[in-house]
């Protein structure tokens, strides 16, 4: 289920804006992603990027959907393969994958829909922690970080306190080869907005 807000007649003429930024926001579970990918929104939206927003649910089984009363959902359970609403300047789409054809939850597949019908300057992904997009990694222990740090294109490390930001810094002074990583701490909320209104807008990080 997605929700877009666009005013009324843009669909139609919308153009993907070649050039927009993608920061993903990566680590495992309860690490944080989702509040600190809310407050990067924000920071954007301020900074006046025009910003999306894609999440790879990592919870188990279909992301909640619509209370099952509402129109979009009675179409949808009623077995139509995809249920579009609209109105109040939003587009509830609702769709379903019933095969391996069908499927577009991979990650550039969504990227492309997202420029497509959003055009937005800047896309934040939650998750899909493989692919090869420039990353912010969350971190709960130094476990976290042993089993993260060799993940491509980190740009910096938030952990869940100081102390632990302590131990990840010692970890890269004995790291051969590799370039010294930021590192925040949770709490660091104005130096984790600074980064990112610097990586923002600085040059092209994209590695895709």
């Amino acid at each position: 289920m997605r929700k877009i807000r666009r005013r009324h007649g843009d669909i139609s003429s919308a153009h993907a804006k070649k050039n927009s930024k993608k920061l993903q926001i990566v680590g495992f579970k309860n690490s944080g992603k989702t509040t600190l990918t809310e407050n990067l929104i924000l920071a954007a939206l301020e900074l006046g990027f025009r910003t999306s927003a894609i999440k790879h649910h990592g919870h188990g089984g279909a992301p909640d959907l619509p209370p099952p009363t509402t129109d979009a959902s009675r179409f949808f359970q009623a077995g139509a393969a995809s249920s579009i609403v609209v109105g109040g300047e939003i587009v509830l789409l609702q769709a379903a994958q019933q095969q391996e054809s069908d499927r577009i939850d991979d990650l550039n597949t969504l990227i492309r829909y997202t420029e497509t019908y959003a055009s937005p300057d800047l896309i934040l992904v939650e998750g899909f922690k493989d692919e090869r997009y420039p990353k912010i990694v969350l971190v709960r222990s130094l476990e976290d970080w042993t089993s993260l740090r060799l993940l491509s294109n980190i740009e910096v490390i938030v952990t869940v306190n100081e102390e632990l930001s302590a131990e990840v810094k010692a970890t890269q002074e004995h790291a051969d080869g590799r370039s010294k990583l930021p590192v925040f701490s949770r709490q660091q909320t104005e130096q984790i907005t600074a980064w990112f209104t610097k990586w923002l807008k600085g040059a092209d990080h994209e590695s895709l």
